[in-house]
């Protein structure tokens, strides 16, 4: 019983570290000013750090994507993120809902 409960725990674990720490394989990295306007833009980051928003981009946060990723139009997707984890949960989820997620921007903090 010890040693399914122990490979049970270990499988979680597993996963928990794939989907946030594992990087998402062909996102490439793209400056925002560069995108192609058949991309949408989405800014996942959360509402204390985001700062001024980009302009022509959609800001909800990843906390929020669960609730609002049926609002999504069915386009290539540019993210703006804060850090590697954001970008790799971000990805994730939206392309298990069916999106297409080609590119993202590594924003810096703002204070």
């Amino acid at each position: 019983m010890k040693v399914l409960l122990i490979g049970v725990v270990g499988i979680v674990l597993a996963r928990i570290f794939y989907i946030r720490l594992v990087p998402v394989k062909q996102v490439k990295v793209i400056p925002y000013r560069q995108v192609d306007e058949a991309h949408q833009i989405f800014d996942v980051r959360d509402y204390n750090t985001a700062g001024c928003l980009v302009y022509d981009s959609k800001h909800i946060p990843y906390g929020y994507l669960p609730r609002f990723y049926r609002e999504i139009e069915n386009r290539p997707i540019h993210l703006l993120v804060e850090s590697q984890m954001d970008l790799n949960m971000a990805s994730r989820f939206l392309r298990k809902k069916g999106y297409s997620v080609n590119s993202y921007t590594m924003m810096k903090k703002t204070v």
